[in-house]
């Protein structure tokens, strides 16, 4: 099976062409708006599923990324519900339950932002730089022909909480299309992106969350 890059047909096991695709993306990435399908699929110990559906808002700063998600939709039914990481926390907004969530990532900073970039920024030499990375062949995602890599962590610690993700990149653009990120247990986090906009402008406001009156805020220290 091949695919192409740049107009080339590439063999499904050769990984370079994609990593090279990724090093070109990210030379002029500075942003990313897509819809996304967050689905969480629980193995152990009760199988179950959890679908929640909205957009997200990728932006590099600084060499750091800064996300926003909108959740619009839970389990098909309406469904608000904001999260924000930038500058080093993470702020989780519930209207519902009129309750705004404070982190302070801490040390876990370089950490998060290796996840954050991954697809969407990350370099192919950042990719081999914190993961080992096979090729799995080549999938359509939602009619986007993608790049299907096996990442496990170089990082011991990070292998204990996260042993492997599974990630799609967009052959012709490359950008991710899809993230499958497993725990220690085998249960895992699937990540859906589709209607891909790239380099646009960022409202200034986008990684603030505006909160109603009598919000309570619970804050959760990080680890330094």
């Amino acid at each position: 099976m091949a695919f192409a890059v740049a107009g080339t047909a590439i063999a499904a096991d050769n990984l370079q062409p994609v990593l090279s695709k990724l090093d070109e993306s990210s030379k002029t990435f500075s942003s990313a708006e897509a819809d996304i399908v967050w689905e969480g699929t629980q193995v152990n110990p009760v199988p179950d599923t959890d679908t929640q559906s909205g957009t997200v808002v990728f932006a590099r700063s600084g060499g750091q990324m800064r996300v926003a998600v909108h959740i619009k939709a839970d389990n098909g039914k309406p469904y608000q519900k904001d999260m924000v990481y930038a500058d080093g926390v993470g702020k989780l907004y519930e209207p519902a339950i009129k309750q705004l969530q404070v982190f302070q990532v801490g040390n876990r900073r370089d950490q998060l932002n290796s996840f954050l970039t991954l697809g969407f920024g990350g370099s192919g030499a950042d990719l081999e730089k914190n993961w080992n990375v096979q090729s799995q062949g080549v999938e359509a995602v939602n009619g986007v022909q993608a790049a299907k890599l096996l990442l496990t962590p170089k990082d011991a610690a990070l292998t204990k909480s996260t042993p492997k993700v599974l990630l799609w990149i967009d052959t012709a653009r490359g950008v991710a299309v899809k993230q499958q990120r497993y725990d220690s247990d085998g249960n895992y986090l699937t990540f859906t992106y589709n209607h891909i906009r790239l380099n646009g402008k960022v409202p200034g406001d986008t990684f603030e969350i505006k909160t109603a009156s009598g919000t309570q805020t619970v804050n959760h220290s990080g680890s330094n």
